[in-house]
Parts: C-alpha cells; sequence; structure tokens
C-alpha cells in the first residue's frame, strides 16, 4: 500500500514538472483559448493510449507473423523494430489527431509539436506506473526522466509533420507536407526500436546516445517553428517578414485578437489605413476589453479619415489604463505612424486636450471626470444671490473622497461653472443620464433651499 502511494506521488509530480514546462513553451495559450488543452491532452492520451495500444498488439502481431512469420521474442530486434516501436508511436499518432481534430487546437506548428509530446508524456506515465508496480520505485525515478524524453521526442517528430500538414492547408487544397507524415512516423518508430534494442544487448552508453540525438532533434524543431510563428514578436522594420507570416496565421485561426492586432499595426506602419481598420475592427469585436486594440483603432480609424470616431476611440480606450501606462500608447504612435503630419496631427490632439485628464504626468489620479481639477484646503462659498453666505466648508484632503458635483467646481468670487467636455459634440453624460452641468445645477438648489430653512 506504501509502495503504490509512493508511485502515484512520484507519478503526479512528474506529472506536474513536465507538464508546466510544455506549458512554459507557448506563452500564447490565452489568444488561442488553449489553455488547458495540454493538461487534457495529457489525461485522455494516457487513458487511451493503453486501451488502443492493448489491443494493437495481438492485432499487429498477428498481421506480422502472417506475412513473414516474425513475431515475438524471436530476438531483440524483431520485437522492437517491427513490433514495439511501430505498434506504439503509431498508436500515439491516431490519438494525437483524433484529439487535435476534436478540439481544432492546432492555430500553428508549435502547438502540433507540443500537444503531440503531451499525448506521448500521458502514455509514458501510464507505462511508468505499470513498469513500477512490476519492477519498483527505483525504475520509476529512472523512466521518469529517460522514459518520457523518450517518448516525448520521438512524438515530436510526427507532430511536427502532421501540424505542419494541417497550417498549410488550403479550404479546396492539400498541403503538400502530407507526404512526410507516414515516413516521420517511421522515422520516430526507428529511434524508439532502436533504443530498446540496445537497452536489451547491454549498450546503455549508445542508448543514452540515441536519448541526446533525438532531444536535440526535438529543440531543433522547436526552435524552428518558434522563430517562423506567426506570434514571434517581429520589429516593425520586419514588416516584409511579418505580414506574411500573420496572414498564413490568420488564415488558419482568424479570430485570434492578438494576431489581428498585431497586423493592424503593420499595415498601419506601411500606410495601408483602410487594411489596417479592418483588421483592428477584428481585433476589437473579438476582445472588446482590450484596450491595445481599441486604441490602435481608434488611430486607423483617424488616420482613414474618421476623425471624431477616432479621437473618441483613442481617448476612450487611454482613459480606461491605469496612470502610470497611459503615456505607453501614445508615445508608441511615434514609431507605428511614418508620416510625419499624420503623426503631428494625432499627438496634437492629446497635448490639447488628453494631457488635462489622462496624461497629466501623474498630478491628478484616475477619476470620473474629465476635468483637471484644483482645490483650496478650506474655503466658503457665497450664495448666488451675493446677500448670504453658505456656512458650509468643503475639506479637500483627497480627490477620491469628493462627490461628483464636488469634483467639478473651481472655486470663484462667483459660482462658475466648469463645461463639461465634448467629444464629437455632445458632452459626458454621467450614469443617471444627466450632464454634469445640470447635476450641478441641482445641487446648488439644494444649498439655496437649506440657507433659506435656516
Amino acid at each position: 500500500m506504501i509502495q503504490l502511494l509512493l508511485i502515484l506521488i512520484i507519478n503526479t509530480l512528474v506529472l506536474i514538472a513536465w507538464g508546466k514546462y510544455l506549458h512554459h513553451l507557448d506563452a500564447f495559450t490565452v489568444d488561442k483559448k488553449n489553455e488547458h488543452t495540454l493538461f487534457w491532452f495529457i489525461v485522455t492520451g494516457s487513458i487511451l493510449n493503453t486501451i488502443l495500444v492493448s489491443m494493437m498488439y495481438p492485432l499487429w502481431e498477428n498481421i506480422l507473423f502472417s506475412l513473414t512469420g516474425l513475431g515475438f521474442g524471436i530476438n531483440p530486434f524483431i520485437t522492437h523494430f517491427l513490433i514495439v516501436g511501430p505498434v506504439e508511436e503509431f498508436t500515439k499518432f491516431l490519438i494525437f489527431i483524433f484529439l487535435a481534430g476534436m478540439f481544432q487546437s492546432i492555430k500553428e506548428p508549435r502547438d502540433g509539436i507540443l500537444q503531440a509530446v503531451s499525448v506521448a508524456l500521458g502514455f509514458a506515465l501510464m507505462e511508468n506506473f505499470l513498469y513500477a508496480l512490476k519492477y519498483g520505485v527505483g525504475v520509476l525515478l529512472l523512466r521518469s526522466i529517460l522514459g518520457v524524453i523518450g517518448h516525448s521526442t520521438y512524438a515530436a517528430i510526427w507532430g511536427f509533420a502532421w501540424s505542419s500538414t494541417v497550417y498549410t492547408a488550403e479550404k479546396n487544397s492539400k498541403s503538400p507536407d502530407r507526404y512526410y507524415v507516414l515516413p516521420s512516423i517511421i522515422f520516430a518508430s526507428m529511434f524508439h526500436g532502436a533504443y530498446n534494442t540496445l537497452l536489451d544487448y547491454n549498450y546503455v552508453l549508445f542508448a543514452l546516445l540515441i536519448k541526446v540525438i533525438t532531444l536535440g532533434i526535438f529543440f531543433l524543431i522547436y526552435r524552428f517553428v518558434r522563430d517562423n510563428s506567426p506570434y514571434k514578436k517581429y520589429s516593425l522594420k520586419e514588416y516584409k517578414r511579418a505580414i506574411p507570416a500573420l496572414k498564413m496565421g490568420l488564415n488558419k485561426y482568424p479570430k485570434s485578437y492578438l494576431l489581428n492586432k498585431r497586423m493592424g499595426v503593420f499595415n498601419i506602419y506601411t500606410r495601408k489605413y483602410r487594411t489596417a481598420e479592418g483588421y483592428l475592427k477584428k481585433a476589437t469585436k473579438n476582445s472588446p476589453r482590450k484596450t491595445g486594440g481599441r486604441f490602435y483603432y481608434g488611430v486607423s480609424r483617424y488616420l482613414n479619415g474618421n476623425t471624431t470616431d477616432g479621437i473618441r476611440l483613442m481617448y476612450k480606450a487611454v482613459s480606461d489604463l491605469p496612470v502610470n501606462m497611459r503615456k505607453r500608447p501614445v508615445d508608441s504612435l511615434n514609431n507605428i505612424i511614418s508620416i510625419e503630419s499624420d503623426r503631428k496631427a494625432i499627438m496634437g490632439h492629446f497635448d490639447e486636450h488628453s494631457l488635462q485628464f489622462t496624461l497629466n504626468k501623474g498630478k491628478v489620479r484616475k477619476s470620473n471626470t474629465a476635468t483637471q481639477i484644483r482645490y483650496p484646503s478650506k474655503q466658503k462659498m457665497e450664495d448666488l444671490s451675493g446677500k448670504s453666505s453658505i456656512s458650509q466648508t468643503i475639506k479637500t484632503d483627497s480627490i477620491e473622497c469628493r462627490g461628483t458635483w464636488e469634483r467639478l467646481v473651481r472655486v470663484r468670487p462667483e459660482p462658475v461653472l466648469i463645461k463639461p467636455y465634448k467629444i464629437g459634440g455632445n458632452s459626458i453624460v454621467n450614469r443617471a443620464g444627466k450632464s454634469y452641468r445640470n447635476l450641478l445645477d441641482e445641487k446648488v438648489e439644494e444649498w439655496k433651499r437649506a440657507e433659506m430653512r435656516r
């Protein structure tokens, strides 16, 4: 009982460690909506692979024996090269394409590699569990490293071939990469069979060399797909490489917020404002809460001739950001907008208006008013008639303690109401549907009635 508990604990820790590492290799799972996909590939792969392998072994052995007269136990070479390697790699591949098709989870080749590795990891964990029950915890510790690396790196080979096929396939034509799928499975099976055979013959160093080779192949494949991924962060000067990569990514996953946003920014940089507006509109529609997409959508609208709506969108996006981050999107326009006159026109709008309430260098913290307010520490206000004074004293210890009406008062010898900030000819209104001017007028009338009752 204690040994079983120890095996379960070790296997669980191995699952967590390898699962977190695989998740770390892809930083864009949220945009792809693949946050929990790898976990389900591991769990489902461990269960389905165990069932399918137990069915495939006798089936393939009977077929092989009827065709060649060869089978288990004749010698390690035949056992591992012709039975164990092909059966295990092919069953892992079948489970992988089934899950990938069900989840529609391949948004780029990197997804296929990591998901194939996850299926193999699930199979390795189940295999390690069965070996530990038979041979003890020592074997489990050794296989938690070597066994997992072996199964995972073999799977990366055919996972890359299949994901490239899916990624490059068009709607009306098949991908030319489909011809590499079957050879990739055979190639992985050869590595698998070679490693097992060398261990059976006690050539441990050569077996470890196979592990090193397959691990190197995995990192070469991963580096290749990472450097050619549509999610790679290209600089603006690399637009000739970035735009085709982004188009290919959007062809496979058109709902991506990040890819649509980056495509829009690159089109702004290349002065294709109408195209940029289309991509940024999709980005805003897919993730309406993301301020970056809304801000650049406003920029594209402004540059495409819709100046009023563009300014409104930019102001709204900037005002939704924390105070210490509000200058970043505005400053980025210096690099994104290549035409100097357009850049100066937009920056001029922010110099005139936005610096009063969103980019005021931290003098006023974020509030629900569109006006910069300054307060004296204490001030008595005179009544509108001038006949009596209101004895109420306004304390302004903190801007966050003021009410909506109070923040809009600039104290002068006579009560002067600050005009509400206008966007596109419409006054900003509060949540009750009243303008700030009307709200303040109502409050002044309340003061009058209170003073007369005294």
